[in-house]
């Protein structure tokens, strides 16, 4: 089931952030597409699209750490702490599924396995963790998530999956 946003649960009140989150519930979605487009997820070509999106979650899901773990820095804010434990812990597990599909042969239920995980992970963390910059926004008056809708930008993780379609009519 595809990730829905929901401006009043996950929004922290910068709006970056908001949009970075945003974008990897994208990831996530995409992930879901492109399990659901791939007719044989044994087959090596398949595989490496597989790892490629893999990796790319990786990444983006990093540099948003940082951007995240910087704000919470700025304000010396008391979650400063819980949020970068929660960040090493993503990272470890994260490393853990990534070492092994991309070790040896990516599966449908590996796939789907790491989706749960990153899905769940998602959702608890800024539910959790991360809104508690609002109380940061709100006495900087930081940047209104309102006067930027993100949700109407392009994708990067569509533009990525676009890079798979286009490889896959090329062929």
């Amino acid at each position: 089931m595809p990730l829905q946003w929901d401006q009043e649960k996950y929004t922290t009140g910068y709006s970056h952030i908001d949009e970075q989150h945003y974008q990897l519930f994208d990831g996530l979605n995409s992930l879901l597409i492109f399990l659901k487009d791939s007719s044989n997820i044994e087959q090596p070509e398949e595989q490496e699209k597989a790892v490629e999106l893999i990796n790319f979650l990786g990444e983006y899901a990093a540099s948003h750490f940082r951007d995240e773990e910087a704000l919470f820095a700025k304000s010396d804010h008391p979650m400063k702490i819980v949020n970068e434990e929660e960040h090493r812990r993503f990272v470890a597990k994260y490393l853990e599924y990534k070492n092994k599909l991309t070790a040896g042969a990516i599966t449908r239920g590996s796939l789907i396995q790491l989706h749960i995980f990153l899905q769940s992970w998602l959702i608890k963390h800024i539910s959790k963790v991360d809104i508690a910059l609002r109380d940061c926004a709100a006495k900087e008056e930081a940047e209104q998530t309102a006067a930027s809708d993100f949700t109407k930008k392009p994708s990067v993780f569509g533009r990525f999956l676009a890079l798979f379609q286009k490889k896959r009519l090329a062929a």
